[in-house]
């Protein structure tokens, strides 16, 4: 059986490489499902991950329609309780706070709540290196930790921003072969 894993992408400029990480991922014969943000769908169209995965992309925790099956009709439970694994990609500073503080007001946060107990939690940070240093940003990823996710990065390098420090994501190519070494 495919392992199937979720792949969450917040707003971040770093979001262009989880298309990276989900095509490799399906290149690995993995079932991939993506739930973007809003505001990750303004750095990459939900087409380019559907086109990826031949499979709709959720953008809300609201229905498309009242019918259908229950992937239709519960957008924000499903794939997330059926997940083997789920990344977020990037995870941004807003979504790691909302994360750690048990938020699900965006359909990647609320997928995060609706996960099994023995799926394989991730999450890889990408954010300004000012960002990355705030004590309320780390305080979070702690949290996060604690609660039983597995981080992969941040790494040190020239940022978006144009700066050079710690806050670039890591390369899709590790994110990805992690994500396989914990569903298989």
């Amino acid at each position: 059986m495919k392992p199937k894993i979720l792949i969450g992408i917040s707003g971040g400029i770093a979001a262009y490489k989880a298309a990276d990480v989900v095509s490799q991922l399906v290149k690995a014969n993995c079932d991939v499902r993506v739930a973007m943000s809003q505001s990750a769908t303004r750095f990459v169209a939900p087409l380019t991950f559907s086109a990826l995965t031949q499979q709709k992309v959720i953008t809300s925790v609201f229905p498309d329609s009242t019918a259908g099956g229950l992937d239709v009709i519960y957008p924000h439970l499903y794939p997330a309780s059926e997940a083997d694994a789920f990344a977020v990609i990037p995870a941004t500073a807003n979504a790691i706070g909302k994360l750690a503080g048990g938020l699900g007001d965006d359909i990647v946060c609320c997928s995060a709540l609706s996960l099994k107990g023995d799926c394989k939690r991730i999450f890889c940070p990408a954010m300004n290196m000012q960002m990355w240093a705030n004590p309320a940003v780390q305080d979070n990823c702690r949290k996060l930790l604690e609660y039983g996710w597995h981080q992969i990065g941040p790494e040190k390098g020239r940022l978006a921003c144009g700066t050079v420090g710690y806050g670039r994501m890591s390369t899709p190519t590790v994110i990805t072969q992690i994500i396989l070494n914990s569903v298989l």
